[in-house]
């Protein structure tokens, strides 16, 4: 299966507001932090200004997608093994 979609958080992906998401498709290499389009007047997505908190909103956000942890890693590992 290709084209499922995740959520991930990574420790390095953040600023002085706080932990900014990235979303991770299977089968296509990397991912996109949700930065948001300063152009386009919108603001990055912010998930807590910790690295627990915003691992608990990305956990509670893919289990709203319906995934499981596995899901999530097999998505993320398909995202890598792609380059």
């Amino acid at each position: 299966m290709s084209g499922h979609q995740c959520f991930i958080v990574f420790e390095d992906q953040r600023d002085e507001h706080g932990f900014i998401p990235s979303l991770v498709t299977e089968g296509e290499w990397g991912h996109a932090p949700l930065r948001g389009d300063p152009e386009k007047l919108q603001s990055p997505w912010y998930w807590g200004t910790t690295i627990e908190e915003a691992q608990q909103v990305c956990a509670a956000q893919n289990r709203r997608l319906g995934l499981t942890e596995d899901d999530v890693l097999r998505i993320t590992a398909s995202s890598m093994s792609q380059r």
